[in-house]
């Protein structure tokens, strides 16, 4: 707010004082609403919170693309109720430590009504109570582990959370295999993974016969692999992201083990990294480009012309948490709190990933919806038909 100077003759003193005073209410009336969204003409402001670059860059990008789709339709669409859509975008690395000050930079910032982001948990975990207080929807569509929506009632996500993933993880693998060896990320994130996978395995007769943590910015793990091998699993399981499966798997067919792989993510860069090693590969996923469904294809057809190449998992999230919150926005309105109103009370969210789904209020996840197994075959993920 600006600071006015007073004059120091008496009328001049009064007519200013009178201006001052006038124009500090005309500024707290247009930037003082807590629920985000200054004006009712101009563009409606989202927030990004994301690695556009670092280590975990790749995302960033997908999410870009993703994103590119979506603001195209939203705004030949007519924006929300005429505005405009756009995004702010803050480079954070997926780095906690720069989480923190991005989320108090958005919360700051009344323009914006609501914040996507960060790409991993414990990256948006740390921001969590930033965004809660200062009541900004925290809109974590990447984020699966269970704690991320126990930050306060404005953390969100549609992502299927991690116990559920390891648990159709753990299904998919009995079939295949009685004896595993897992490697698993050593973060936060790749320890309740493994956890989840261990406990689920027991259960559906799945013996792990070697277990062994990787560190995320490994070069060689051969070691690791060749106990893993020793073992003789008939499968092995890597549970991370996709450049260390990539890696994983590479490495695994150089020590000689020929069996059933599942690891790794549905995303360009593990198929292209992994190349012929993985073929055959089991992953979790929420999406397939052979998919026939009329809105996937619809999406397939404009990414491709646009990219040059098939969308994945990391393209979707994005595309449809954008989606999601428009809708959410024109529910309830275009303002912090009318967000909030509108993932609350929108029976009938629309994905491209996640189908048709509503939020249960409690967990703030979405109702009942399931990861698909996908095999990747001639150097792309097919849908299997499990879910």
């Amino acid at each position: 707010m600006s600071r006015f100077s007073l004059f120091s003759r008496p009328l001049t003193r009064v007519v200013a004082g009178a201006v001052a005073a006038a124009s500090v209410a005309a500024v707290v009336a247009g930037c003082g609403d807590s629920g985000g969204g200054a004006t009712d003409d101009g563009p409606v402001y989202f927030g990004v919170s994301g690695p556009r670059t670092g280590a975990s860059a790749e995302y960033g990008r997908l999410w870009q693309q993703g994103f590119d789709i979506a603001l195209a339709e939203i705004n030949a669409a007519g924006g929300i109720n005429g505005r405009k859509v756009e995004l702010k975008w803050e480079d954070s690395q997926s780095d906690p430590k720069q989480t923190v000050p991005i989320a108090t930079k958005f919360v700051d910032d009344k323009s914006i009504i609501a914040e996507l982001g960060d790409f991993s948990s414990p990256a948006s975990i740390a921001a969590s109570p930033i965004y809660n207080r200062g009541k900004l929807v925290q809109y974590g569509f990447t984020n699966s582990a269970v704690d991320f929506t126990k930050g306060g009632p404005y953390s969100w996500s549609p992502s299927i959370t991690l116990d559920v993933f390891q648990e159709r993880n753990a299904e998919w693998v009995s079939k295949k295999a009685k004896k595993v060896s897992v490697v698993y990320l050593e973060t936060d994130w790749g320890k309740q993974a493994f956890q989840f996978f261990e406990k689920s395995a027991k259960q559906k007769g799945v013996d792990i016969v070697y277990s062994s943590p990787i560190l995320p910015d490994s070069t060689d793990v051969k070691p690791i692999l060749i106990k893993g091998r020793e073992a003789n699993p008939d499968a092995v399981v890597h549970l991370g992201y996709g450049p260390d499966g990539a890696l994983v798997v590479k490495q695994l067919r150089d020590v000689g083990f020929t069996g059933q792989f599942f690891g790794g993510q549905n995303t360009p860069q593990f198929i292209s990294l992994a190349g012929a090693a993985a073929e055959g590969d089991i992953v979790n996923g929420i999406f397939s480009p052979s998919d026939p469904d009329k809105k996937v294809q619809d999406f397939v057809t404009k990414f491709r012309a646009q990219f040059n190449t098939d969308p994945g998992d990391f393209n979707v999230y994005a595309y449809d948490a954008l989606h999601v919150l428009v809708q959410a926005a024109k529910k309830g309105g275009a303002t912090r709190e009318g967000i909030l109103e509108g993932l609350k009370t929108e029976k009938q969210f629309t994905g491209i990933g996640l189908g048709t789904f509503a939020f249960d209020q409690e967990t703030r996840r979405p109702h009942g919806v399931a990861p698909r197994e996908l095999l990747l075959t001639g150097g792309k993920f097919v849908p299997t038909g499990n879910r």
